[in-house]
């Protein structure tokens, strides 16, 4: 399941969009707590048509200098489409950091290579940095209260859309993020659905304590010299897999 506009529309379909990150190792009591628990939207920065929409951002800002996460230290790495593993290589010094309780990746091989506040940038232009990029902004623009920084500069999507995003994520309480720790784990593997260059769509394997892994779907694009967040899904929703035939490890 992607994070696309579509899920934004109303609260419960914000419910559902986070739901589908809420897996894992998580008693049905934790979960039902979190699901309880809405999302918050603070410190937007860009412009609005929507009457009234200003002065609630305003309302609710917040402003975050300090970086959400630890950069780990790039080390350049060639790949070309013609290796044998162009699509299904791992990233490289892979570690999982909590960033407002959300385990991210990070990689010594892919990105992000630059991180200020809450937009983490710098992804590699190969399914390996998309793979990363996807993961990074999707899960920054639903759990992060700094989303609006993130949706405003790191999305590529219509202005209708953009609206949805926000206005469904100012609409909301806080989240806690102890709660969203105790509720989300990092996904398993991955496998890319699509990659074109230009465009993304890459499919993650989220563990459960029992029963098969959760498929999710993450779609990004390639706009002026990074990744971004794009609601495009170029490849088709998959079932629930009971292994992790076809996907890599992360």
């Amino acid at each position: 399941m992607s994070l696309t506009t579509s899920e934004f529309r109303d609260t419960a379909g914000l419910a559902k969009a986070r739901r589908a990150y809420l897996i894992g190792s998580v008693s049905a009591a934790a979960l039902a707590v979190v699901g309880a628990l809405a999302l918050v939207g603070v410190g937007f920065h860009g412009d609005t048509d929507a009457p009234g929409e200003a002065n609630a951002i305003a309302a609710t800002t917040v402003a975050t200098t300090a970086a959400k996460g630890s950069l780990v230290p790039q080390i350049p790495l060639t790949r070309s489409p013609a290796d044998s593993d162009w699509l299904t290589a791992a990233p490289r010094g892979l570690s999982w950091q909590r960033v407002d309780g959300v385990p991210l990746p990070f990689t010594g091989s892919d990105g992000p290579s630059r991180i200020d506040g809450a937009v983490a940038t710098g992804y590699t232009h190969t399914p390996q940095g998309a793979t990363v990029a996807a993961l990074q902004i999707g899960m920054r623009l639903l759990y992060s209260p700094d989303f609006a920084r993130v949706l405003d500069i790191q999305t590529a999507i219509s202005p209708a859309d953009r609206h949805q995003i926000l206005t469904a994520r100012l609409s909301q309480p806080r989240l806690d993020p102890a709660a969203v720790q105790a509720s989300t784990v990092a996904p398993a593997g991955f496998k890319i659905g699509d990659y074109t260059g230009d465009a993304a769509t890459i499919y993650y394997a989220y563990p459960r304590a029992s029963g098969p892994y959760r498929i999710t779907r993450q779609a990004v694009v390639w706009r002026d010299g990074d990744w971004r967040y794009s609601s495009e899904l170029n490849a088709p929703a998959l079932p629930d897999t009971a292994d992790l035939t076809g996907f890599t490890p992360l």
